[in-house]
């Protein structure tokens, strides 16, 4: 039993050090993004004005579209016209039109039924681009708040260092217990997998938007197919940014917390529904993964890895400290590198939370934002890997026999 537990204790060890490296590394990451990827709020303002075709697809948005137009209709760049394309059950079109008023650059259209094979949110930006006439196409989520120079100063950085695909990380903002527990582990994960700093790097294939916010030269969106060859993607984002990378375009990302505002979920239900569309299908898309034995390995070390990089160190912590005040000596050096370990995540957390307003505070309840995040993952991996597809927003997508 002895040298059971001698393995068992030596191998918690060895795991702790790889956590504690692995975070090293992470942290490196970061702050390469944080000095490398500069603001937008730096940006110069030029004299340029070409037209700029926002298009805003909205399904059931009737709570929270009202901050996006009116930043909107506040913007310091005049030359907009914004396309909005709806397809909601509920009184969306009737909000919409009292925040419009008669402000002459907003066009309605309906979607109508979403043909067999798309997604929905990709059909809408796909018919608004036919419909657009601007030389630039701004996608926007109807869930953005922008400052009012935001796309002034977007076009002005486009134009001036010849992008042609420019995307915005956004500030995100949490107000509900779980957001500010969940959100932030999510966000952080998406920037050490997809570093903006490579995905700036045209020498790099590493290829990432933020679908909040994509602003795109309308020659090139057309040439590469616009969303036609991503139809079936629900990471929209991910798979226009790799297109137009994969085809010689310049893309960039740039630090928008100044600009752009973003509250994605506003509960629970819909930061378990929401990530759960994304999470699995995203990484996979990320790196072309489409034989099913790696599905396998990446739900499970996806599942294990996000429980092992954030909770397990607290977790340990705890259980080594308990150990120890029972008198068993052989947790003193688990307690040791738990510790140590934890205390580096802990500090890592905080600093990137200040960094990136990501409320500072709830980092000591990341151990359960882990937990929770590693659920997420495995009920996406398993609903589609299962057939049981993934739902958003009425839709559900990659069933077996897929409903529309």
């Amino acid at each position: 039993m002895t040298n059971c537990a001698d393995i068992l204790i030596t191998s918690i060890n060895v795991l702790l050090l790889v956590i504690f490296t692995i975070w090293l590394f992470y942290l490196m990451v970061m702050i390469k993004n944080y000095v490398d990827v500069k603001g937008l709020e730096k940006t110069k303002r030029s004299n340029a004005t070409p037209l700029v075709s926002v298009i805003i697809p909205t399904r059931n948005e009737s709570d929270r579209i009202e901050e996006c137009i009116k930043s909107l209709k506040e913007q310091t760049y005049r030359n907009l016209e914004i396309i909005i394309v709806d397809d909601s059950s509920d009184d969306t079109i009737d909000v919409i039109k009292k925040l419009v008023g008669n402000d002459k650059r907003f066009k309605l259209v309906q979607q109508g039924e979403v043909p067999r094979g798309w997604i929905g949110k990709s059909y809408a930006l796909q018919k608004g681009s036919k419909l657009a006439s601007g030389e630039w196409l701004l996608m926007l989520d109807a869930d953005v708040r922008l400052s009012s120079e935001t796309i002034e100063k977007a076009v002005s950085y486009a134009e001036e260092k010849d992008i042609d695909l420019l995307s915005l990380v956004p500030n995100l903002l949490c107000k509900t217990f779980w957001e500010k527990v969940i959100q932030p582990i999510f966000g952080g994960l998406i920037l050490f997998v997809c570093p903006p700093f490579l995905v700036n790097n045209p020498k790099s294939k590493v290829a990432f938007a933020m679908g909040p916010f994509i602003l795109i030269r309308r020659k090139v969106f057309e040439k590469v197919g616009g969303y036609e060859k991503i139809k079936d993607k629900i990471t929209d984002d991910v798979e226009l940014a790799r297109l137009i990378k994969r085809s010689g375009y310049k893309i960039n990302i740039l630090n928008g917390q100044n600009a752009l505002d973003l509250r994605m979920y506003r509960n629970f239900k819909e930061i378990w529904s929401g990530w759960s569309k994304n999470v699995f299908l995203g990484f996979t898309y990320l790196y072309d993964i489409k034989s099913k034995p790696v599905f396998l390995l990446i739900a499970i070390g996806g599942t294990i890895g996000i429980f092992a990089f954030i909770s397990l160190p607290f977790i340990m912590l705890l259980t080594s400290g308990i150990g120890v005040m029972l008198g068993l000596g052989i947790f003193l050096s688990t307690l040791f590198l738990s510790f140590i370990t934890w205390l580096f995540s802990t500090i890592t957390q905080i600093f990137l939370r200040i960094v990136y307003k990501g409320y500072p505070l709830y980092t000591f309840l990341s151990f359960l934002g882990g937990i929770m995040a590693s659920a997420i993952f495995i009920n996406s991996s398993l609903r589609v890997m299962l057939g049981k597809g993934v739902e958003w927003k009425g839709r559900i997508y990659y069933r077996r026999k897929q409903s529309r």
